[in-house]
């Protein structure tokens, strides 16, 4: 009867053992899943950071550009000098410039792109609407970036982004993505490009 009694007991306590186990791998998954949660949202964060960084820097590379009457300079940087609240163009070359050799292949001429923003779009994002518009079922940033003479990454960057604005609708269903430009939006650039003419 003893031994029993033992094997009961040793039962209990290994019921007991495995309680207090599965209260801390329970407390464990919930402290990871808070963990997760956070870095989710420092991602998205930096993210958001890394964007506006990025799209800075494409205005400055945009306004470097544009030549201005040079004014006393207060700082140097990149290659820009701020005076008085202008860019004005230094002798500096910027690292990521290239000397490109004339093509002997006809190419289409980049479209020249300003920071201002008309109708909540950039020129930028104009640009890859009327290309979107041009060539329905596009499904790759990249002809779309030599087209308007941008960077993959950046129209890649910038077509998220009006997805995410629902200017244009991403379809996911399809691997790359199929973008479409819906009638608003279409409306909208073409009332820019009349506005333009």
């Amino acid at each position: 009867m003893s031994n029993f009694n033992d094997r009961s007991r040793l039962v209990e306590e290994l019921k007991a053992e495995l309680v207090l186990i599965r209260r801390d791998l329970v407390e464990r998954l919930r402290r990871i899943e808070e963990y997760i949660a956070f870095l989710e949202s420092d991602i998205s964060r930096l993210r958001l950071d890394l964007q506006r960084m990025n799209d800075r820097l494409q205005e400055i590379v945009i306004e470097r550009k544009i030549e201005l009457a040079p004014k006393p300079t207060t700082f140097d940087f990149l290659g820009l000098s701020r005076t008085e609240g202008t860019l004005v163009k230094t002798e500096k070359p910027l690292m990521s410039e290239k000397v490109t050799q004339p093509s002997t292949t006809a190419q289409p001429a980049p479209i020249q792109t300003t920071g201002e923003k008309r109708g909540g779009l950039n020129q930028t994002e104009i640009a890859i609407i009327k290309y979107l518009i041009e060539n329905p079922g596009t499904k790759s940033a990249t002809p779309i970036a030599q087209s308007i003479g941008k960077a993959r990454e950046h129209v890649a960057r910038t077509l998220k982004k009006l997805a995410e604005e629902k200017k244009i609708i991403r379809d996911e269903t399809t691997w790359p993505y199929t973008y479409i430009v819906p009638d608003e939006t279409r409306k909208l650039v073409m009332a820019e490009e009349k506005q333009s003419l």
